[in-house]
């Protein structure tokens, strides 16, 4: 009895604290984007909290380990992925030996989220589904509010923006929409559960609002190609989850011979020729890009076949050349820290192992999805926030931003919320 009873008082405190978390999650975004891993991380404690995880989640991988089990071969693609992130510290300019916990940590919380939301109670999973899609409406809204005010409420807390113009708490505010953007699917869908289908549609396009106010065009990229992605796997949910795993491992190919191929300097010539001084600063910074993407694709095979190591993009910013933008005041680096493209970097900074270990993990992760059977609202959920994810790994993430891999656990979590409220209220 004592027994049940402090495993009753575990169970209520984990969710009073899960509570708290989703309130704090909408500041955490505008905020302090930076903050949405430190965040997940108290949001696994429930599930580490509980010996049945340890002994389930583990227990369906070693009990009886089958590497024609896609979920037990993912995981050691995964594994082998983090691994290989380790042993390229050997050679990497800095050795970095502990960084693959830059990936390893998000993957390790993320899975405790996701397997927490799967096992709650009927009543605890319609509370939670609801307490996240409110937290992620919440951030939304207060995200837009700052775009549209120029950031009223950072204005008047501190600490003070230090940049002459406002513009490092706009980036950031930009930022604290791309950690939410992933989530907005799984939100809509557990808001159209709940309440209707017009709301859905309302958090979809309050996501629209706070992305192009916050001057980051990445973000309302994402949303849209996520939503066109969903409204497609309504229609093919099993093509839809079979297309989109080729397609990602297509990406993750040939995206080094694609930035190889991008004719930089007649784009530059076009641009400097026919586009006006004041939107070829709006666009600079894309062209900037461009520059790097094929910079970075000439540099990858000289690093072939195990790449250069791990963050060597950090160290190549130190002596990389510069380039002279149309839009820019200055000639830009070729290297700006990382390269804005997490495929490139794979390629760049692991090698052949790093992209076959991750293309594995895409391929088995996909298999797993395919076969669980999902309801075809999950499965527009997925897609749409995998297209949302996609398009930012492809334009601005880096492999070694923890607070972006723990963005795409949070869609996980509100994703599996949203299952288990369609098998528990809607079955």
């Amino acid at each position: 009895m004592i027994r049940r009873t402090l495993k009753d008082q575990r169970d209520r405190a984990s969710r009073y604290l899960l509570y708290g978390l989703f309130i704090l999650l909408p500041l955490t975004a505008v905020f302090g984007h930076r903050g949405i891993a430190p965040w997940l991380l108290l949001a696994s404690l429930p599930a580490f909290a509980r010996g049945d995880f340890w002994q389930s989640a583990f227990g369906i991988l070693f009990d009886k380990p089958n590497l024609r089990d896609p979920f037990f071969a993912g995981f050691l693609a995964i594994a082998g992925f983090c691994l290989w992130i380790f042993i390229s510290g050997f050679w990497s300019p800095k050795h970095h030996y502990t960084l693959f916990l830059n990936v390893a940590a998000p993957i390790l919380v993320g899975g405790s989220v996701i397997w927490y939301a799967l096992n709650l109670p009927r009543l605890w999973t319609y509370r939670l589904a609801t307490a996240f899609a409110l937290a992620i409406t919440g951030g939304m809204f207060v995200l837009a509010l700052e775009g549209v005010t120029d950031g009223f409420l950072r204005d008047i807390l501190p600490p003070n923006d230090p940049s002459a113009d406002g513009s490092r708490d706009i980036i950031a505010l930009g930022r604290g929409v791309t950690a939410l953007v992933p989530a907005l699917f799984p939100a809509a869908l557990i808001v159209s559960m709940i309440w209707s289908r017009a709301a859905a549609l309302g958090l979809l396009a309050l996501g629209v609002v706070a992305a192009f106010s916050n001057d980051v065009a990445a973000n309302a990229v994402a949303i849209g190609a996520g939503f066109t992605a969903a409204i497609i796997a309504f229609k093919a949910p099993l093509t839809s989850l079979r297309v989109a795993a080729i397609g990602v491992i297509a990406l993750l190919v040939f995206t080094p011979i694609a930035a190889a191929l991008i004719p930089v300097e007649a784009v530059f010539d076009a641009v400097n020729a026919q586009m006006p001084d004041y939107m070829q600063s709006q666009f600079s910074s894309w062209f900037h890009r461009l520059a790097v993407w094929k910079s970075v694709a000439s540099h990858i095979i000289e690093g072939l076949p195990f790449g250069y190591g791990a963050d060597y993009a950090r160290v190549w910013k130190e002596t990389a050349d510069f380039v002279q933008v149309p839009g820019a005041a200055i000639p830009l680096s070729l290297m700006p820290t990382h390269p804005h493209n997490v495929f490139l970097q794979i390629w760049l900074e692991l090698g052949l192992p790093g992209v076959a270990a991750f293309g594995l993990f895409i391929h088995f992760g996909g298999t797993v999805l395919r076969r669980a059977n999902l309801p075809v609202p999950n499965v527009a959920a997925i897609i749409g926030a995998l297209a949302a994810i996609t398009v930012s790994v492809l334009v601005e993430g880096s492999l070694w931003q923890v607070w972006r891999l723990a963005a795409m656990a949070l869609a996980g979590m509100g994703i599996a919320l949203s299952y288990s409220l369609h098998r528990q209220w809607k079955a």
